[in-house]
């Protein structure tokens, strides 16, 4: 193969291919513009080489005297210039829209005159200066004419001396031009990163700016450099100059789509121009060994040459799919499977939310996975609030306040209707009289992903359009909702653990609350010589909504206490902190029992609700005496029984602590003797319930005490309990229970040794 068809061919291919990627780009997205001017500025480029190499084949082909290069048809190479305009048009809509505001648009095409009036020099330059010369005007004549010819003579000349000096040095003249419009488009476009945040757009602008470098460097050098350096370029230094400056821009803008995603081609259009370009390379090596097979075999087997070739055919045949196959892998791993590459896009973000609990911190990744991936310009998240129940427009970079949105928001129950991500533009139905469709419409949003589980919307993030100009493509779309669904578990998971990190910690809470209820009690019963006294308590839950308490008031006489406050758990325990507060600061102050409990009253009405009460008796036992004076507060009746098996029921007393304000309470009093027995106990023991749903009741209680008014405080106690447990075996019980007994030794003639 000669040196000039080798120069030809590679001219025809490098043509080819940039016209190839032209239409590839172009028909991805021909909506946007920005693929309709990047698509016409490579094809542009492309038809240089392909007139340059039509020119050559037809020289090659043909021997007539006339040269081709002289021909109309070889003068429309000079198309290609318009490549110069195309690009200074590119720079200004990439990577930023700098002609978005411009008032003029169509002004823009101004910049296309130059090469416009080049092509139609070369084109027509014969024709335009028959026409200038044929044109005699008789300047001597004298009168009105001669005020209007003389004139346009002047002109038809200065024209015709005008196009003769610009057709005499077109090249020089207009490859100026086009190095100014090179200059400027490389001004634009350094300048046009300094608008770019994006981090994936700003890497694409940077390889295309170093591709429009390198390669329009090769170009200048090889199209404009006899203009301005002192010696010629040869022809060929010059071809090969012009190859290596349309392959190395073509090769770079190819890696920039492939790798980077520029002009964010789908992945089905840089698959099939991988399956184009891996195919073409192959097939040609195969032909060309096939062609060249018995050439090559034949110094070695001579005669037999031929039947070997057609060996050797047969098996390039078999290899041709496998390494068609390898060849195909090998650049879709270099090329497709990056990080824009969908498939690892999902991945990668599944691992990075899987196991990530923290909300902050996963709407940071979801916003940098969209931004990065998608080339989204700004993201905004709208979720569900557990502290305000309601729906937040979350703070971002442009709005530093949250909003809360109304539940009954018209645009935000349109926004619960939807499945898929959906045009915001859309949702118009939804938007008369809604306030989040005001707040969406002023961050400019595009498109909604709304966020659902099986029940519920928890939130919607709002994207914007995408940086550059790009459009929301239906592989987008399909990426969204497949993100969707991930979004959704992962804030689901967060939620779950944020949710248990609550529990765990009110669980501690509850722990310390259950503790310092404990500390609250009585660690043991006061030992007395005149009386035994055993308690119990029970709560159903952590900590409980029962107390009880021995107060020692002087020398002779001890309080005691047993309280249950309405409700049960934390609110309940609160309760009963309260009233044993109060009580002790009461009794302390030295009060009358009816008086104490009226304080206790008033003091908790005042400062809670009235469906908080507290069910209370409190007596006051004289350990000298053995008289006990007592108050009853809407509790359970304590039992006292006689040694003789005689009971009686401590019912003096008032309505319950904390319902009813200005109460009065009336005080009693009982004699206690040898062997007598009082039992104070909680409705958690009286309205303990069996299976058939059944309560044990206080006659049974009174029956129990009554017939075990012989035992030990602390034998009553359990022998009470473990018939309850019989009755009802749930455990912890339902009700908080608690229970007091007291017996009587032999007498009152001691006093208390111990509280």
């Amino acid at each position: 193969m000669s040196v000039e068809l080798l120069q030809t061919l590679l001219f025809f291919l490098t043509g080819a291919f940039l016209v190839f990627l032209a239409i590839t780009i172009t028909r991805d997205n021909f909506s946007n513009r920005l693929n309709r001017v990047t698509g016409a500025m490579l094809l542009f480029a492309g038809l240089g080489p392909i007139f340059i190499a039509l020119g050559k084949m037809v020289d090659i082909s043909i021997t007539s005297q006339a040269s081709f290069e002289d021909s109309v048809t070889y003068g429309l190479h000079y198309i290609w210039e318009f490549f110069f305009p195309s690009l200074l048009l590119f720079s200004w809509i990439f990577p930023v829209d700098r002609l978005r505001d411009f008032r003029h648009p169509r002004l823009r095409y101004i910049i296309f005159v130059p090469q416009l009036l080049h092509v139609l020099i070369v084109l027509f330059f014969n024709d335009l200066i028959d026409f200038l010369g044929n044109i005699r005007i008789d300047t001597t004549t004298e009168g009105f004419s001669s005020l209007v010819l003389q004139p346009f003579a002047k002109v038809v000349s200065w024209l015709y001396l005008l196009v003769s000096y610009v057709r005499s040095f077109d090249t020089n003249i207009f490859g100026v031009v086009s190095t100014i419009y090179v200059l400027a488009a490389i001004y634009f476009l350094e300048t046009g990163k300094r608008y770019v945040n994006n981090p994936r757009l700003l890497t694409q602008t940077k390889v295309v700016l170093w591709g429009t470098r390198a390669g329009l460097g090769l170009l200048l050098v090889a199209h404009l450099g006899p203009t301005f350096l002192p010696y010629s370029i040869p022809d060929t230094a010059k071809s090969v100059l012009m190859i290596l400056a349309v392959a190395a821009g073509a090769g770079i803008l190819i890696f920039a789509t492939i790798r980077y995603q520029f002009l964010d081609v789908r992945l089905i259009f840089r698959q099939s121009f991988i399956y184009s370009i891996t195919s073409a390379i192959l097939v040609g090596l195969y032909v060309l060994l096939v062609v060249k097979s018995k050439q090559m075999l034949e110094p070695i087997f001579g005669e037999q040459a031929q039947v070997i070739s057609y060996a050797f055919i047969i098996l390039v045949l078999l290899f041709f799919q496998p390494i068609n196959n390898w060849i195909d892998e090998f650049i879709r791993s270099l090329f497709i499977r990056t990080r824009t590459d969908h498939r690892n896009v999902i991945e990668r973000f599944s691992r990075q939310v899987i196991s990530l609990f923290d909300p902050v911190r996963l709407r940071n990744i979801i916003e940098e996975t969209l931004k990065t991936t998608l080339l989204v310009e700004k993201v905004y998240f709208v979720l569900y609030d557990d502290h305000v129940s309601e729906y937040v427009m979350l703070q971002s970079e442009d709005n530093a306040k949250r909003v809360v949105v109304a539940r009954d928001d018209l645009m935000l129950r349109g926004i619960n209707l939807l499945d898929t991500p959906t045009y915001f533009h859309s949702l118009s139905d939804y938007a008369e009289g809604s306030t989040l469709a005001t707040l969406l419409e002023e961050r400019s949003t595009k498109l909604i992903l709304p966020m659902k589980d099986a029940d519920h919307l928890l939130g919607f993030v709002a994207l914007t359009d995408k940086a550059a100009g790009y459009t929301y493509s239906s592989e987008d779309i399909n990426l969204l909702g497949v993100l969707s669904n991930q979004m959704v578990t992962a804030l689901t998971n967060a939620r779950l653990y944020v949710e248990s990190l609550e529990r765990i910690r009110l669980q501690e809470e509850v722990t310390m609350a259950r503790q310092i209820q404990l500390d609250l009690l009585p660690s043991r019963p006061p030992e007395l010589k005149c009386a035994r006294i055993s308690a119990h308590s029970t709560p159903s839950r952590t900590v409980g909504g029962d107390f009880f308490d021995f107060v020692k008031i002087d020398e002779n006489r001890i309080g005691i206490v047993i309280a249950d406050a309405s409700g049960k758990g934390m609110p309940a325990a609160l309760m009963i902190a309260q009233t044993q507060a109060i009580l002790r600061s009461e009794v302390c102050n030295g009060n009358a029992i009816d008086l104490v409990l009226r304080n206790m009253n008033q003091q908790i009405v005042d400062s809670s609700s009235a469906e908080k009460y507290v069910t209370l008796f409190y007596g006051e036992l004289d350990t000298a005496s053995g008289s006990f004076c007592y108050a009853n507060a809407g509790h359970n009746y304590p039992i006292l029984v006689k040694s003789d098996g005689q009971m009686q029921l401590l019912k003096s007393g008032g309505p319950v602590i904390g319902a009813l304000p200005m109460m009065r309470y009336q005080s009693d009093s009982v004699q206690l003797d040898s062997d007598d027995v009082l039992f104070f106990f909680t409705d958690g023991l009286s309205e303990a319930m069996n299976e058939k749903e059944e309560e044990y009741t206080e006659d049974r209680i009174r029956k129990y005490v009554v017939e075990h008014r012989g035992d030990d405080p602390q034998t009553l106690i359990d022998g009470i309990l473990k018939d309850v447990r019989s009755f009802d075996p749930t455990y912890p019980p339902k009700d908080d229970t608690t229970i007091i007994a007291l017996k009587v030794n032999n007498g009152f003639q001691g006093y208390a040794r111990q509280i």
